[in-house]
């Protein structure tokens, strides 16, 4: 249990970010910092020093005259301790007893008081660990700590310690056998440069300041100590959960917090463990002449004493963070890793800032090991602390000599400087810890973040463990839908290494202005076994749907690399301003498509209007050619129709689902149905590669989207009609139709039969083809009579080929002669196009 008043004083906890304290790298990166201040110093001194010039005396407990208490023994003052708390002091003090009679002392004829010079006792008790120690053997020596409380002002020259004997010969009782007055030159606690022996268990530790540092941040000095303690006994030292404190040239004392090393810890005999601790002082309290203090809770005696007061050094605030690409060891549990920072850049948004440093870790040790969930702090100049997510570090393992690089992205408000950050390394507070602490292995400078805006076709490079990949905004494209419109981002990724490289898992982030698009935002990875050859590129697309009455003026986009559930930012690109509007490619022109595996030339082949009686039909034709050495399912095109003041229509797409071979030419049919009285002029297809979900559309998949995408200029036309029925183009069908005989029967019924030739152009697939001929017999009486024939179902691809049909209606009833027009229509989903006319004249069958 902790006594009350050392809770609420001198344990009043400071919360700590892990980024605020930067200092503990001293302990690792610079382990000479207070060597070299002292050294300094002590160099400045000796150049001053003149041969008449003596060192000054620095006089210590072990100056006092020891205390009589037979002809031979003697007892010694070798500790003093004071812990300032609010309305009181905790004093110890310890006595070392050596017995050099020739027999057992009894420790229980001897006690100790403190009083004040000005004649105030304080009553005292023993230790709790001191208790039992009733007898002393000759020829050896023990310790015994006192324990009092004193007024809250004294020091240890205002005090007097008495040795005390019982002897009840003595009026009260007591013999006076001396005591200890402490001059006020003496110094009580243990010097810088000098060693204390901590006799708290059965076996005996060597304390000794190594290293001290302090850094400034905001309002507080950051104050890191290295103790080495040493097992000087024979058996293991346990951790006996000490306490550390700084204590102040005021009296004032500052908790300080281990890293997670620095509890629970064991040491073998004649081994030594560091302890790695900070405390938060206010800027306002001078640092010199402080001291560490260690401190015990004394369960049964419900009090937190001082056991130990070590002078510390005088420091002066360092700079000591590790440069951008300077690689920082750092000891782990199984072995030592090295950190750096790799790069950074910035996204300037209208309310903040989005700072992405990329961060390095390397596994310098032979053998795999989990690192700890480091955390991490960005502390801006004008002295905010900012918390970095780090997911990527959850379980993250490396092999011997293994290299990860994770991207550490923090928002910084628009109002608060990104000039000169640092970025702070912390470990976690130790499980068992009551302090909000974490504690720090390493502080950085940012290198100068560059922007990312406006970044279309600029590369950035992203270090990973396998070499250094190009990373390109290639374009953003904004293409409307049926739903709303499509933010779509090409991200190339380049592999200049000379080996294959293992592409990371990725996710997407759209963020649209301030707004992140939290939802239908998709990764469309090109390249589906996740590996890139030497030399080689590969695309990802990173879509998003927005509402087509949306304005906005910046895009921001994000590639994020996986880790099971997690997710971390690997890449960032931004866009302020319009979105350009895709590339036009002009009638007669190619479109090269250069998906990785999928390469593809596109080009309209031809486009019209079909006209209805409600509505029109657009309608386009690509011709589509692989162009890779060998078979490809070409791409699902999906796309839109757009006229020239911005109206869209969403396409109906036909192509073939099988395979295409090198330089195989096919067709891809594109339409939609348009109202009347649609501006037809410029119209466009906006058309490209069919997504569905998070990949591109396999064959006979259903397309939700697209990428990758042109628009490509129609210069709609309407077929020519021929005036007779010789070679009419149902691309890439020709028909020519011969020999037409319509025939009397003089009833209601007529026949009419002919003989066609019926050609395809074999140079072009085709997927489904939704086209008919259509016959439409129109009689000299203004009678329509109509028939669809399927090309390769209904009329054979042949020449002589021969087919017909009939019809019937009253106006044929006893007819014998008369003439009619035989016209042949490209009909195509309800909509007709007329392909020639021509006249002829029945024949009768009927017999005068």
């Amino acid at each position: 249990m902790r006594n009350s008043a050392w809770e609420d004083n001198a344990l009043k906890r400071i919360p700590i970010t892990a980024a605020a304290l930067g200092i503990s790298l001293l302990m690792t990166s610079a382990p000479g910092a207070m060597a070299a201040a002292s050294t300094t110093k002590a160099a400045t001194t000796a150049t001053k020093t003149t041969a008449s010039t003596k060192k000054p005396v620095l006089h210590t407990l072990a100056n006092l005259s020891p205390v009589k208490i037979t002809a031979k023994s003697t007892v010694r003052l070798t500790d003093v301790n004071i812990l300032t708390l609010s309305d009181e002091s905790i004093l110890t003090y310890t006595l070392t007893i050596q017995n050099n009679d020739s027999k057992t002392m009894d420790l229980l004829d001897y006690w100790s008081k403190v009083k004040t010079v000005s004649g105030t006792t304080y009553s005292t008790s023993l230790m709790s660990k001191d208790k039992d120690k009733k007898k002393l053997s000759a020829g050896s020596s023990t310790t015994i700590t006192y324990v009092a409380r004193i007024a809250k002002h004294l020091k240890p020259e205002n005090l007097v310690f008495q040795v005390i004997k019982w002897d009840f010969s003595q009026a009260g009782y007591e013999a006076l056998k001396g005591q200890f007055k402490i001059p006020a030159g003496y110094l009580t606690s243990t010097p810088s440069d000098q060693s204390k022996t901590l006799r708290i268990t059965d076996t005996p530790v060597k304390a000794q300041v190594k290293q001290v540092a302090s850094f400034v941040s905001g309002d507080y000095n950051y104050v890191s100590v290295s103790l080495d303690m040493t097992n000087i006994g024979y058996k293991l030292f346990e951790d006996p959960k000490f306490k550390f404190m700084i204590r102040t040239s005021t009296g004032a004392s500052y908790p300080m917090s281990g890293d997670p090393t620095s509890s629970d810890y064991k040491i073998q005999p004649q081994d030594v463990k560091t302890l790695n601790l900070v405390a938060q002082i206010p800027k306002t309290i001078k640092l010199a002449n402080m001291e560490l203090q260690l401190a015990l809770d004394d369960e049964t005696a419900k009090v937190t004493l001082p056991i130990a007061t070590m002078q510390l050094p005088n420091i002066s605030n360092t700079s000591l963070a590790v440069e951008p690409n300077v690689e920082k060891y750092i000891p782990v549990t199984n072995g030592k890793i090295s950190v750096k920072v790799a790069s950074a850049v910035v996204n300037k948004n209208f309310d903040e800032h989005s700072l992405s440093i990329r961060f390095g870790f390397r596994n310098t040790s032979g053998t795999t090991f989990t690192l700890p969930k480091y955390q991490f702090e960005l502390q801006t100049s004008d002295g905010y602390r900012l918390p970095i997510s780090a997911p990527a570090l959850d379980n993250l393992t490396l092999q011997p000599l293994e290299e990860r690089f994770i991207t550490l992205p923090v928002i910084v408000p628009a109002n608060v400087s990104i000039e000169n950050p640092r970025l702070f390394m912390n470990l976690p507070s130790a499980a068992e810890s009551t302090e909000n602490i974490s504690y720090p292995v390493a502080f950085f400078t940012v290198p100068e973040a560059k922007a990312v805006e406006n970044m279309i076709g600029t590369k950035q490079f992203v270090q990973t463990k396998n070499g250094i990949l190009g990373v390109t905004l290639a374009s953003l494209q904004r293409l409307p839908w049926s739903d709303g419109d499509l933010v779509t981002a090409k991200i190339t990724i380049d592999n200049s290494n000379f080996k294959t490289t293992q592409l990371p898992e990725l996710g997407g982030l759209v963020q649209i202005d301030s707004a992140k698009l939290t939802t239908d935002t998709k990764v469309i990875v090109t390249q589906t076994a996740g590996l890139l050859g030497a030399a080689m590129s590969t695309d990802v697309y990173v879509t998003a749907k927005v509402p087509s009455y949306l304005d906005f003026s910046q895009v921001q986009i994000s590639l994020l690399e996986k880790f099971g559930e997690n997710s971390s930012e690997w890449v960032q690109f931004s866009n302020t301003g319009s979105i350009p509007e895709p590339a036009t490619v002009a009638k007669g022109q190619v479109y090269a498509i250069d998906t990785l595996g999928r390469q593809q030339d596109v080009s309209v082949k031809r486009s019209f209007l079909y006209t209805g009686q409600s509505s029109d039909l657009v309608y386009a034709e690509l011709e589509v050619s692989n162009q890779e050495d060998h078979q490809i399912d070409l791409s699902q095109f999906a796309g839109v129709f757009k006229t020239s003041n911005g109206q869209t229509y969403k396409a109906s797409v036909s192509q073939i689902d099988t395979s295409a071979g090198p330089q195989e030419k096919n067709i891809v049919a594109l339409w939609a149905k348009i109202p009347k009285r649609t501006t037809m002029t410029d119209m466009k297809l906006i058309v490209g590669e069919g997504t569905t979900d998070d990949k591109l559309t396999p064959v006979k998949g259903e397309v939700n989207g697209y990428v990758n995408a042109a628009a490509l200029e129609l210069g709609l036309s309407t077929p020519s009609i021929k005036t007779n029925l010789s070679s009419l183009d149902l691309f890439p069908y020709t028909l020519t139709v011969k020999s037409v005989k319509a025939s009397l029967s003089g009833t209601r019924s007529v026949s009419l039969n002919f003989d066609y030739d019926l050609n395809r152009n074999m140079d072009y697939g085709i997927g489904e083809f939704g086209h008919k001929f259509l016959f439409e017999v129109v009689d000299s009486s203004g009678r329509v009579f109509e028939k669809e024939f399927t090309p390769e179902t209904d009329l054979r691809i042949t020449n002589g080929g021969s087919a017909g049909f009939s019809f019937d209606d009253a106006v044929f009833e006893e007819r014998k002669a008369g003439s009619f027009t035989l016209n042949v229509y490209d009909l195509f989903q309800g909509q007709k196009v007329k392909l020639g006319s021509q006249g002829f004249y029945y024949y009768s069958d009927v017999i005068n």
